[in-house]
């Protein structure tokens, strides 16, 4: 059993959960007061976990969030990082072991996520299909193809098969166990640390195959400006910044003002001298001439993320990822 410490003890059998460094807890905080926010009496808790000890500043000093500490276990001393995935990432794996006397129900969230709706509290309770230990919300890259060969299981010889954003699991946490989930992880990233080009997006891919439900996009809706029309069209609940170019980092005409404003402000208030590291908005031509670039290609992709978007009737019903 992987130990944690926490300042405050848990208070339900369900949770959500985020993992950082010390670097990215701004973001953190900034999904958890989203989340608080949403809802003002959750019946949840919110954790925010990281193998440094993390520290809010004193402006946010009322979030009910839980701040844990998770050591890094040895393990991962030598898992595959890369300048934008570090080690805090594969803490995910770890959770439900570290949480399974708290929770019986964890939502891991990335932090680079943008809430714009959505019941929590019911996607927590959301059935899974077969006795799945997790649900998740397919790859972008999938989406036309709903079949289309990952590396991970064309490196490993395997016939193609569903595959899964990591940013957003709802994981049953007596079925991960029950099911050996870490162990299989950490065998795998001992013996094939060379197929897991995603590193641990990759583990819980190969070690959950054909063992997970699907969510609707509306939970992980992966953020291109490209698709800033679907997006409004689609109306998901939770915006993925899972590329390079972020809504804090570089304004190019990508993202609508909204989005960057609101990172503005709060960092203004909290982190101030976030908020002083933040590029310019965009001028209108400058959005302009990324949206003629667009255009053509949301035109191009409509029919197919429509047929995608249309196999969910519900966002909260799971569905079998082959149907």
């Amino acid at each position: 059993m992987t130990d944690y410490q926490a300042a405050r003890p848990a208070q339900y059998r369900k949770a959500i959960v985020l993992c950082c460094d010390q670097g990215f807890l701004k973001f953190a905080a900034f999904v958890a007061t989203q989340i608080f926010e949403l809802h003002p009496d959750p019946d949840f808790d919110v954790c925010i976990c990281s193998h440094e000890t993390l520290a809010l500043p004193e402006t946010l000093g009322q979030l009910p969030v839980r701040l844990c500490h998770l050591p890094l276990p040895t393990v991962l001393e030598d898992a595959p990082q890369s300048y934008r995935i570090n080690l805090s990432s594969y803490l995910r794996l770890f959770v439900p072991q570290a949480f399974a006397t708290d929770y019986d129900r964890i939502l891991y969230l990335d932090s680079d996520i943008f809430l714009r709706g959505g019941d929590f509290s019911k996607l927590l309770d959301t059935e899974l299909r077969d006795d799945h230990p997790v649900a998740a919300v397919r790859t972008s890259h999938q989406r036309d193809n709903q079949l289309k060969q990952m590396p991970e299981f064309k490196a490993l010889g395997q016939p193609p098969a569903p595959y899964f954003n990591a940013g957003i699991l709802l994981i049953d946490v007596p079925r991960w166990d029950a099911s050996d989930i870490l162990p299989k992880a950490l065998d795998l990233m001992k013996t094939q640390p060379d197929v897991l080009n995603m590193h641990d997006q990759s583990v819980l891919n190969i070690v959950l195959r054909d063992n997970w439900s699907e969510l609707s996009v509306a939970w992980n809706w992966m953020y291109s400006g490209r698709f800033s029309y679907l997006l409004e069209s689609c109306d998901p609940f939770i915006l993925h910044f899972a590329g390079r170019i972020k809504p804090w980092n570089r304004l190019n005409g990508e993202f609508p003002p909204k989005y960057p404003e609101v990172y503005r402000a709060f960092f203004a208030k909290h982190y101030p001298e976030e908020a002083e590291k933040m590029p310019p908005a965009a001028s209108i031509f400058e959005a302009q001439k990324f949206h003629k670039k667009s255009l053509l290609k949301q035109w191009w992709d409509f029919n197919g993320l429509a047929r995608y978007i249309s196999r969910f009737d519900d966002p909260y019903v799971a569905i079998d990822p082959r149907s």
